[in-house]
């Protein structure tokens, strides 16, 4: 013979079955988004940025290898590579660790900011949606939509992603 449950547990199934289709969502079914991890890595801002069909682009590299600690939780474990890293300067802390991250991470293409084939100002294509401006040292822009990111010695470290509206702190 069987009994019927009381309705609190009905109620908490329900309840239940209304979180996993909500986290389910939010984790499968929301649009991409472009997201900026901001380091303070020795004695410099790094900020790594991924684009939604997953390009990684690196901006500074800090002034030492605290970097690589930075980018091993931002990053997947298996994941040695970035499409592109952009130093925003030739001081030390902006490039310090760029030894030692091409040693462990393979690079496909390095930009100098204010030079003459990348001058401060002009903008650096990302992808279709995304692109960067260097304005000086230290001093930058990610672009992506209709959303602007700045960027500079005094952000706030932490992990910032596009909404569809501006770039919010995670």
């Amino acid at each position: 013979m069987l009994r019927s449950l009381p309705l609190g547990y009905y109620l908490a199934l329900l309840l239940a079955l209304g979180v996993a289709n909500y986290t389910i969502y939010r984790s499968v079914l929301t649009p991409p988004r472009t997201t900026v991890s901001v380091f303070s890595a020795g004695k410099g801002t790094v900020a790594l940025v991924r684009d939604p069909s997953g390009r990684t682009l690196l901006i500074d590299t800090g002034s030492d290898a605290s970097i690589l600690r930075d980018l091993g939780t931002a990053l997947p474990y298996w994941q040695r590579s970035l499409d592109a890293v952009v130093l925003s300067s030739d001081k030390v802390a902006q490039t310090g660790g760029l030894p030692i991250l091409q040693e462990r991470y393979r690079v496909a293409r390095l930009f100098s900011a204010g030079t003459e084939t990348f001058p401060y100002g002009a903008p650096l294509m990302f992808s279709s949606d995304a692109f960067l401006t260097v304005a000086a040292p230290g001093i930058f822009f990610v672009h992506y939509g209709a959303n602007v990111f700045a960027l500079s010695s005094s952000t706030t470290p932490g992990s910032y992603a596009s909404n569809g509206t501006a770039f919010i702190k995670r």
